[in-house]
């Protein structure tokens, strides 16, 4: 009987390790923002030309400053995308979760260009 709690008891502790994310790596909570800004970062390198933006660096550079923001080191940030692209199931809540919060933003951005419009 002793024996079966001690695995129980091992199984037990290996779940709910599992659910926690690994030293060096980013939680959901953590990354969920960075990813968002790096998803707006994106669009405003989109519209680099239309700024006449041409730097090389220029990409890198919004990524930077997304991760300084953030008080993220680069070596965490990537880590932590390799861990999650190993766990799809975890990849696909953070994404979903992001998802939201852009389509959150472009709900408020659009019904505030339609207020300033009617107010014209």
């Amino acid at each position: 009987m002793r024996k079966v709690l001690i695995v129980l008891a091992a199984i037990l502790v290996m779940a709910c390790a599992g659910n926690r994310t690994p030293n060096g790596i980013m939680s959901e909570k953590e990354i969920i923002p960075v990813l968002v800004e790096i998803h707006l970062a994106e669009g405003v390198y989109a519209q680099r030309y239309m700024d006449k933006i041409t730097r090389e660096n220029y990409q890198e550079d919004l990524y930077l400053s997304v991760l300084k923001k953030f008080k993220c080191d680069q070596k965490v940030f990537e880590a932590s995308l390799l861990y999650y692209g190993k766990y799809p199931e975890k990849y696909k809540l953070v994404y979903d979760e992001v998802l939201n919060r852009l389509n959150e933003m472009d709900v408020r951005s659009r019904a505030k260009d339609s207020i300033l419009r009617v107010k014209k």
